[in-house]
């Protein structure tokens, strides 16, 4: 079996409790991991040469968050799980920090990088809570970009740390936050550099040997008086004061659930208001919204980013760049980011880049926008169409474009922090879809990926999710066309039904 944790026992008694998953470029919460966690706790609590354990990580990260096949596993799950049975395993974890906080020996964390999710709310349970003070650490709880929520007592302890509506910030908006932000919260003790963390982390320990857990000591705000009582029209209020619009309320779940695990777990034991928050997270188990956006948003997506970039060997080295419109600022903005020489060509035509790469290759592309309406006009050149940047990122799909010309403009998207998707028609996929209904972009996205040389089904639902062109919590055109089937299908005419009867194995592997 591999360790995922390793240990060092201090002559003075404190245990450091070193994460390091074998493999991987940052630690994450799998199952192995907290069977790892049990194993550690067992120890403190009966090795008396134990009397405090600092807990951090061998990486440049701290811990990432929960492992979303995982998740994606308990979506699944909850098809044929009772909510007895759910409950038992999606609320292990928080179990877990209920143990490891009320612990009479104390443990501390020393965050020495990114904490999101799952490894925030690790270093919410210890007692004490240090993080390295470089600026471009991040903090926070980014569930519910996913259509979830922080599971394992993220929704109770944030707002006994920071207050209120600091807390609900972090939640409803999924922001990560500096570690001077957290420390200014409450959220962390302090901020000291990456060299003394441990040194610094192990003094907190030794301060505490022989001191019971007091939770009036360790949160600031335990009296919570700043949470209002719940009601429904309460919670609705509070998610539009931080931002979220009425229609994405009733469609996301994930909005409502939060608020609701915040004010009524409100004032309650920690043991008691973790099993509120289950509850809620079970809401979204229970719910399609949760797994189709864990699955396109997440899963499919780095299996798209990994597929469709380009050669390892190939970049782009310069840019020549023609005058562009006003209707197309949104390119000049975005080569405005990109740290590549860049000069302004007046010889190339309107609208158009001439990419230099490692090869000595040049290629000319013709730059467009989602927002305009597809034409094959491009006087013959590939054409690039880039989305806006949204909160899920940005795509840039490439059409009318050879394999060379594909990869380089699939290396452009990579300094452009955007998925290049190359889709094999003689205009834009996306802006085709743009603006049409749900059901209008199922049957087009049908004909489309059945296709031959349509590419993986799967990158569709990506490149619409993340260009904004079909709502995250759809999954994508594709996936609503398998989820609703029995009543999309009948709709469609004779090309898109004969394009489902190819497209079907393929769809129904997938949402198996």
């Amino acid at each position: 079996m591999q360790t995922l944790i390793q240990t060092a026992l201090d002559a003075d008694g404190v245990l450091v409790a070193t994460l390091d998953m074998p493999g991987r470029s940052m630690n994450v919460f799998s199952a192995e991991l907290m069977d790892a966690l049990d194993a550690l706790m067992d120890r403190a609590d009966s090795d008396d040469a134990v009397r405090s354990v600092v807990v951090t990580s061998a990486k440049t990260s701290f811990l990432a968050g929960a492992d979303l096949v995982m998740v994606r596993g308990f979506t699944d799950r909850a098809r044929t799980g009772t909510r007895e049975e759910m409950f038992a395993l999606c609320g292990r974890l928080g179990r877990q920090f209920v143990r490891l906080e009320a612990s009479a020996k104390p443990w501390v964390a020393a965050v020495n990088g990114i904490a999101l999710g799952g490894g925030l709310e690790l270093a919410l349970a210890c007692r004490v809570r240090l993080v390295t003070d470089e600026p471009r650490t991040q903090l926070g709880v980014p569930e519910v970009r996913w259509g979830l929520l922080p599971g394992a007592g993220g929704t109770q302890r944030l707002p006994r740390l920071a207050g209120f509506e600091p807390a609900m910030d972090m939640l409803l908006s999924g922001r990560s936050i500096a570690p001077a932000d957290a420390v200014r919260l409450g959220i962390f003790a302090r901020a000291v550099p990456a060299a003394q963390l441990l040194d610094k982390a192990k003094a907190e320990a030794r301060a505490m040997h022989g001191k019971p857990y007091d939770a009036n000591a360790k949160f600031a705000r335990l009296a919570q008086a700043d949470v209002p009582a719940w009601s429904e029209d309460t919670a609705r209020a509070i998610a539009l004061r931080h931002g979220v619009a009425e229609a994405d309320f009733a469609l996301y779940p994930a909005y409502s659930a939060i608020v609701d695990s915040v004010l009524k777990g409100a004032r309650l034991p920690l043991s008691e208001a973790t099993d509120v928050e289950m509850t809620q997270f079970l809401r979204l188990m229970f719910n399609p919204v949760a797994g189709n956006m864990v699955r396109t948003l997440f899963l499919e997506r780095l299996r798209a980013e990994r597929e469709l970039a380009a050669p390892e060997k190939l970049r782009i080295e310069h840019i020549g760049v023609g005058a562009i419109g006003a209707a197309r600022r949104a390119w000049t903005d975005a080569l405005a980011k990109v740290k590549l020489p860049q000069a302004a060509d007046l010889a190339l035509p309107a609208d158009t880049l001439e990419l230099t790469d490692t090869q000595g290759r040049r290629t000319r592309i013709a730059l467009r926008v989602l927002d305009e309406a597809p034409s094959p006009d491009s006087g013959g050149l590939p054409v690039a169409v880039l989305s806006p940047a949204g909160p899920y990122g940005r795509v840039l799909e490439i059409v009318n474009a050879d394999d060379a010309a594909a990869a380089a403009m699939a290396s452009l998207a990579a300094r452009l922090w955007s998925l290049p998707w190359r889709s094999v028609e003689e205009t834009s996929v996306l802006q085709r879809l743009r603006g049409a209904t749900l059901p209008a972009q199922a049957q087009a996205a049908v004909r489309y990926a059945a296709s031959p040389a349509a590419g993986d089904p799967a990158f569709i639902d990506v490149a619409a999710c993340l260009a904004g062109v079909t709502p995250a919590w759809s999954g994508g055109p594709l996936t609503q066309a398998w989820a609703e089937r029995d009543t999309l299908v009948p709709t469609f005419d004779s090309d898109a039904r004969n394009a489902w009867s190819r497209l079907q194995p393929a769809l129904s592997q997938a949402g198996a």
